[in-house]
């Protein structure tokens, strides 16, 4: 199983869980067809990081997208000079549809952002968008709830589900627990 190296600075393990699902995920998929990637939501860059150092290849662009950028991940990533990061300082529903306008086009997506359902929905949309045919999406915190306020906006799983039945027809689920993940097939 993947361990982070200690050059790299972080404070939180919340990532490491899924380390060997998306270990076993990726075995299945050809790795050199992911040659660009959106991140939305990043924090300190543990997945980031676990891409990195697993599954990109040299020269693969990288797209970041958060409302704030901690000096830790600009730390981390800067081990990765090999990887074309480009990151966006904003909210999600400002950034993406600009994304959308530079018609970027992504093979995996990875959103972490907000805990609110609408926000999750939203990112999901313009992911939707700018994912190639074959690529990857996943959402994290499926399974998160928030303890103070059970209210089903203040969860992501409600705009996940609301996305899927939506789209269902163009896509395949290949992961599901705390975290969801599917193939776009058409």
């Amino acid at each position: 199983m993947f361990t982070y190296d200690e050059k790299y600075k972080f404070t939180e393990e919340w990532f490491d869980p899924m380390i060997s699902i998306w270990e076993q995920l990726f075995e299945k998929y050809e790795k050199e067809n992911i040659k660009s990637v959106l991140e939305v939501g990043c924090f300190e860059g543990r997945a980031t990081i676990f891409l990195c150092e697993n599954i990109l290849q040299e020269g693969t662009n990288y797209d970041i997208v958060d409302t704030f950028i901690y000096n830790n991940f600009t730390h981390n990533i800067s081990h990765h000079p090999q990887i074309n990061f480009n990151i966006s300082k904003g909210y999600s529903q400002h950034v993406l549809p600009t994304l959308v306008e530079q018609n970027k086009q992504y093979d995996f997506i990875y959103i972490d952002a907000s805990h609110r359902a609408d926000d999750t929905f939203v990112d999901a949309y313009y992911a939707h968008k700018m994912l190639n045919k074959g690529g990857i999406l996943i959402f994290d915190d499926f399974g998160w709830k928030d303890p103070n306020a059970p209210h089903a906006v203040n969860s992501p799983e409600l705009g996940i589900r609301m996305f899927f039945s939506m789209y269902d027809n163009y896509y395949k689920l290949i992961m599901s627990g705390y975290q969801i993940g599917a193939e776009k097939i058409k």
